[in-house]
């Protein structure tokens, strides 16, 4: 198949389908005398492996480092890589549940000060924006 066609099934624009190919994350085809390249449905699959590791988290540079001499995926890396994944994801959480809080005091502290008709204090304000986890 074409590159339009292959970009067509995969959902993956011809530029980005042609990017990958130029980092390694798809194998390279051969042109025909036509100039134009032709594709397999082993590209398909890759095309669709990429876009599906990039939902889980996972960058264009880590992609390679996945797979193996022969190009097969080294299930045991993506397994370790995949449980480095969720801690990221558990500390992105605590941090968002972090700043929620701080959002939270910072509106009750606002409406508290306001309702009375007057500023919360500039340095009250400085010092709840320079905490380190907001």
């Amino acid at each position: 198949m074409k590159i339009g066609e292959l970009a067509k099934i995969s959902g993956v624009s011809a530029s980005a389908i042609r990017f990958y190919e130029q980092k390694g994350l798809i194998p390279q085809v051969a042109r025909r005398p036509s100039g134009y390249r032709i594709y397999n449905n082993e590209a398909v699959n890759r095309l669709l492996l990429i876009k599906f590791s990039q939902k889980l988290g996972f960058s264009l540079d880590e992609l390679p480092k996945l797979f193996t001499i022969n190009k097969d995926v080294d299930h045991s890396l993506i397994i370790e890589k995949l449980h480095q994944k969720k801690q990221d994801l558990i500390e992105l959480q605590l941090q968002l549940d972090n700043k929620k809080l701080k959002i939270i005091e910072l509106i009750n502290k606002l409406n508290m000060t306001w309702t009375m008709g007057q500023c919360l204090p500039q340095d009250e304000l400085a010092a709840i924006l320079s905490e380190s986890n907001f």
